[in-house]
């Protein structure tokens, strides 16, 4: 077997999945004993003491899981001293990269460095609370990021996709993903409550990221759903776009009730 068929997708695809199960055993084992370490990890992931209790497209297991997965990376750049701000000016940075890649039509690994640029996002916030580095022009700073990092990300996606009606699709999905964002926080901003959304950020980055790889799988053995290249992309970036607008209403509604 030559070295250029080990990194073919499903081989690629396979070896992440047993990864990620090969480590969720051995976290399972590691922790089975006490669960404390588990729910002190998750609420420190997040700013609600009580873990995460979001109503979401993504289950509340999975993030807690997710969250406990990445804290060795955690540790590590704690112990490193390393500036939360560089983290977040580490996943501004990725995302171009992630754009050229999907512009060019490397769906598959700009996937997956959408799914591995959004941990660095992940982990900024983290690391600023366990180091007592919180500011809020550190916030400030990685809100702003991520809504340019978004930008760019599926502008490369309108590069690759232009000029076929889809392009519009692109569009309409950065604008209403940036509304979800706006609206949260104009509702701060006025002391309205607004934290609701079904499609929030970590929504829109792991349904493009798996839908992105999935379908470069099946693309890669000319595989076509309903005769459409690409169409669990087209499917996703469009499940991204329907309930990133469900979520802008949401929010305004409750803020409007608030």
């Amino acid at each position: 077997m030559f070295i250029s068929d080990l990194i073919e997708p499903h081989h690629i695809l396979l070896s992440i999945l047993f990864l990620l199960l090969l480590y969720k055993v051995l976290a399972y084992f590691f922790i089975k004993n006490d669960m404390k370490i588990f729910d002190d990890i998750v609420v420190s992931s997040t700013k609600n003491p009580d873990g995460y209790k979001d109503k979401t497209m993504i289950s509340n297991s999975f993030k807690e899981w997710w969250s406990f997965a990445i804290s060795p990376v955690e540790e590590i750049l704690i112990k490193s001293k390393i500036s939360p701000n560089f983290l977040t000016l580490i996943s501004f940075i990725v995302s171009f990269f992630t754009a050229y890649l999907y512009a060019s039509g490397f769906i598959f690994f700009a996937s997956i460095f959408i799914l591995a640029g959004s941990s660095f996002d992940i982990l900024d916030g983290r690391i600023a609370r366990a180091t007592k580095k919180v500011s809020s022009k550190g916030a400030f700073l990685d809100s702003c990021l991520d809504r340019l990092s978004e930008i760019v990300i599926m502008f490369g996606l309108f590069v690759y996709f232009f000029p076929s009606y889809f392009s519009y699709v692109i569009f309409l999905t950065i604008c209403f993903s940036l509304l979800v964002s706006y609206v949260k926080a104009a509702a701060i901003n006025l002391n309205l409550d607004s934290n609701i959304g079904i499609m929030q950020r970590p929504e829109r980055v792991v349904y493009l990221g798996v839908g992105g790889i999935i379908s470069s799988v099946l693309d890669y053995y000319s595989i076509e759903i309903f005769q459409i290249n690409h169409f669990v992309l087209l499917a996703s970036i469009s499940i991204i776009l329907i309930f990133s607008m469900i979520s802008s209403i949401q929010r305004m509604y409750k803020s409007l009730g608030s």
